[in-house]
């Protein structure tokens, strides 16, 4: 089918003859759109990697399929599952970097949610993303790139849209605290209501410290607006 045909002849490295007229122009925009796509989306990963090496990873991902549809939002997702098939050594990286690109381009209306008060229910930011790697993706620059560490070691990070400004912040949580707000997304619960059901959950720990964890580290993720109220 022509619609095909000319899909082929964008994404191909070496296309041989062009299947429609003025097909070049097509494929020459739809390249670069796409590439000006990925740029903007994993800045980080295209200055760990450097230009040459980002582009070339660019064309390699057109030439062995690129993304799933042409619908331009796709493009990061696509890419990202891509590399991290490969086992890019960066796929990481580039997982870390599409967790912001979600939480700015999610669907939710949030400008109308407020921080919760007194006892108020409380909610998870509606765009927040949860990613968790075995190496601090974070301290990865051009100059330095972490090894992975022992498999049970996992750093997980949060990152949401908050609502009015539409800032993208990003958090990095430990094991328990990353569980203890999963608590949130599975039940209708207030702050002390939350703390509770957190201690109930973890009758190994000491319970002043781990109260006193949860009312500080709460507190910061609610002034930042991770944490809302429940409408």
């Amino acid at each position: 089918m022509p619609g095909e045909a000319l899909v082929r002849y964008a994404l191909a490295a070496n296309p041989i003859e062009s299947p429609l007229p003025r097909a070049d122009l097509y494929r020459k925009f739809t390249r670069q759109i796409q590439k000006d796509i990925l740029e903007i989306a994993f800045p980080r990963t295209k200055k760990v990697l450097g230009d040459q090496a980002f582009t070339q990873l660019f064309e390699n991902f057109l030439e062995q399929g690129g993304p799933s549809t042409l619908q331009y939002p796709s493009v990061p997702d696509d890419f990202a599952n891509w590399a991290s098939n490969l086992s890019h050594p960066y796929a990481d990286l580039m997982d870390f970097e599409r967790s912001s690109v979600r939480a700015d381009r999610h669907p939710a209306q949030i400008d109308e949610l407020t921080a919760p008060k007194n006892d108020q229910k409380m909610m998870l930011n509606p765009t927040l993303q949860v990613s968790s790697y075995n190496r601090p993706v974070h301290q990865i620059t051009e100059d330095q790139a972490p090894p992975a560490t022992d498999e049970k070691k996992q750093y997980i990070y949060l990152v949401w849209r908050r609502p009015l400004t539409d800032e993208i912040s990003r958090q990095r949580l430990g094991g328990t605290l990353a569980r203890s707000l999963g608590l949130l997304a599975a039940h209708s619960l207030n702050r002390s209501e939350w703390i509770q059901l957190v201690l109930d959950s973890n009758p190994d720990y000491d319970p002043h410290k781990l109260k006193a964890a949860l009312l500080e580290s709460s507190q910061d993720l609610i002034e930042r607006a991770a944490i809302l109220s429940a409408p």
